[in-house]
């Protein structure tokens, strides 16, 4: 029950700040790591992404919710409202 709970109160909190499709650099300041590490995290298979021509990765919203519930990262209140710096 209160899994289910924080994963609706998860999904409901991106899409507020969290356009559809975000970048490498957002997730970091958001988990709080560096931009190598979820690349890493993206190169190992932990967190779904697709790269542009460019080579710069995207990842989709939904994709970063599954995975903030799969490892249990928790909301950073100071992301929500439009705010997407770390």
């Amino acid at each position: 029950m209160y899994l289910d709970l924080w994963r609706t109160n998860l999904e409901k909190e991106l899409e507020e700040w969290c356009p559809e499709y975000i970048t490498s650099g957002t997730v970091a300041g958001y988990c709080g790591v560096s931009k190598v590490t979820v690349l890493r995290w993206i190169e190992k298979g932990y967190l779904t992404a697709f790269r542009l021509p460019a080579g710069h990765y995207r990842i989709h919203r939904d994709d970063f919710s599954k995975f903030l519930i799969k490892n249990s990262i928790p909301i950073r209140k100071h992301m929500s409202k439009g705010n997407k710096r770390g």
